[in-house]
């Protein structure tokens, strides 16, 4: 596009004869204008398709990286907990307590495996098949300002 034939382009609209005249063209404009939208529409739609396909698959690793960490952290505080705690010393409560954090724990390391695989498909899916629009367009037709008052 010629911008900088828009910008010397006047604001006054051009006669109605002028506009009958134009309105004219459109069939023959038409076609080749459609055409030349849906192709770049479809460059468009492949591009984005990669890209949402690229940033699929960096939030499925950067997920599986957190949950990863969360793991090994999870299973680097129960190794540094003794094997063996004195319970006598704590009250039936805590005691509870001190069983119930660990067997959470525990069961939390089991869980993020799956949470991962379960997650990653999510993911997956939520950037499947994503739909391409066409957007409305304007065509501007530049009429010379000579021609403009045709009436």
């Amino acid at each position: 596009m010629n911008v900088g034939a828009l910008e010397a382009g006047l604001p006054a609209e051009p006669s109605d004869e002028v506009k009958a005249r134009l309105a004219k063209f459109w069939p023959r404009h038409s076609e080749s204008l459609w055409k030349a939208l849906e192709t770049r529409a479809r460059d468009r739609a492949d591009g984005l398709g990669k890209a949402l396909a690229e940033r699929a698959e960096k939030e499925a690793r950067d997920m599986a990286t957190i949950l990863t960490e969360l793991k090994r952290s999870i299973e680097a505080e129960l190794r540094h907990e003794p094997e063996f705690i004195q319970l006598e010393l704590f009250s039936d409560l805590e005691r509870d307590q001190i069983l119930r954090n660990r067997e959470s724990l525990e069961a939390r390391v089991r869980q993020i495996p799956e949470e991962i695989e379960t997650e990653t498909a999510q993911i997956r899916a939520r950037f499947a098949e994503p739909t391409p629009r066409l957007f409305p367009v304007a065509v501007t037709y530049l009429v010379p300002e000579k021609h403009a008052k045709l009436d």
